[in-house]
């Protein structure tokens, strides 16, 4: 079975070349190892020249996609897929690379698998005209419907019936317990002090409910530290007692999970966050972390066993929630269906399926 997967080169603030990150990185290279003949071709907004790379045998081409070079890119793409031929065409990453992934599989006469990591819809591009459109008829035309959260499944229900959950799984190689001690005498930070993380995209509605439920807890634990990392937007982190140590590769994160009492994640109850699936979550869950974590999306899902690490998405909620976790401590278990390899043969045996019943089909 020949795959071709159409997506762009820099998704969630990380670059799928240089730092092999995400669904869009593990999901081919996963496949491929079950004997799925697998290829990438990525848009680069940023960058004006195209690159090969070969990586775990998966041939990742990069084609720029700067205003400039748009046209062009468009023909290159349509020239790319005609030559490879593949039998399922993927898209991933925005409406409209969905769109096109879907109008290249119907050119190609091959099925069509649109991956809806996110809800695309409440992307801020997408409030160009139009691009709604482009993903509902992206969706609709889909022989199947990747979703990373059952929220995610559930709205999209009323467009396409062929829906699969694929959730955001972790590298269990590079996300591993460690010890709390050695990584706090490595960072600097002081053995006695609580302190608490976040590592992830900080902006309005991700990061200052955890900053308000800090100050609040801050009054009665005045040693109290907040390590944070990743972009940050919009949302002032000058205070003395928070530690910021800006956007790190994937490689240092471990060691900042293990330097905490405990990790959140701080996600304020809106359209784009409710439907999320967060790929820290299964990176805490990884390292053997206490969590806690906002009420929205599939959150009660994973964090059934242990529901003191859930709070309302308020600073007060999450405040009490934080001192509940540092006092008495709950790690929710690991899920095994968040492994690349479970949930890539989860993805392979529905592509199969695809494939045998377009032979039939045809036959």
């Amino acid at each position: 079975m020949k795959l071709h997967l159409l997506c762009k080169r820099y998704y969630t603030n990380k670059d799928l070349i240089q730092e092999r990150f995400g669904r869009l990185y593990h999901l081919p290279t996963q496949i491929q190892r079950l004997g799925c003949d697998v290829k990438v071709t990525a848009l680069d907004y940023r960058h004006p020249m195209a690159e090969r790379h070969v990586l775990e045998e998966v041939i990742f081409k990069t084609l720029p996609a700067t205003p400039l070079q748009l046209a062009s890119s468009l023909r290159q793409i349509h020239g790319v897929f005609r030559s490879d031929s593949p039998d399922i065409v993927v898209a991933s990453g925005d409406s409209h690379i969905g769109f096109l992934g879907l109008q290249l599989a119907h050119i190609l006469g091959a099925p069509f698998v649109f991956d809806v990591y996110d809800y695309y819809p409440a992307f801020s591009g997408n409030c160009i005209p139009g691009m709604r459109m482009l993903f509902r008829k992206a969706v609709k035309g889909s022989a199947l419907v990747l979703c990373a959260s059952n929220p995610l499944m559930e709205r999209l229900a009323s467009l396409n019936s062929a829906r699969l959950l694929i959730e955001n799984g972790v590298d269990r190689q590079l996300f591993v317990p460690m010890d709390q001690m050695e990584a706090r005498k490595n960072l600097s930070i002081g053995l006695g002090m609580p302190v608490i993380g976040y590592f992830g995209s900080i902006q309005p509605a991700r990061g200052p409910l955890l900053i308000e439920a800090c100050r609040l807890l801050r009054a009665v634990m005045p040693t109290l530290t907040l390590l944070l990392a990743g972009t940050v937007s919009r949302v002032p982190i000058a205070e003395p007692w928070i530690r910021y140590f800006g956007q790190l590769p994937q490689e240092a994160i471990p060691e900042l999970i293990a330097a905490c009492n405990l990790v959140t994640i701080p996600y304020a109850d809106d359209e784009f966050n409710a439907m999320s699936s967060a790929c820290k979550i299964a990176e805490y869950l990884s390292c053997r972390r206490p969590v806690v974590a906002t009420d929205i999306a599939g959150h009660r899902q994973l964090f059934g066993a242990v529901p003191q690490s859930l709070c309302q998405p308020d600073p007060l909620d999450m405040a009490n929630a934080i001192r509940r976790q540092l006092f008495q401590p709950q790690v929710a278990p690991f899920p095994e269906n968040l492994k690349w390899e479970k949930i890539a043969h989860t993805l392979i045996d529905a592509l199969t399926e695809l494939t045998n019943t377009k032979s039939d089909n045809e036959y």
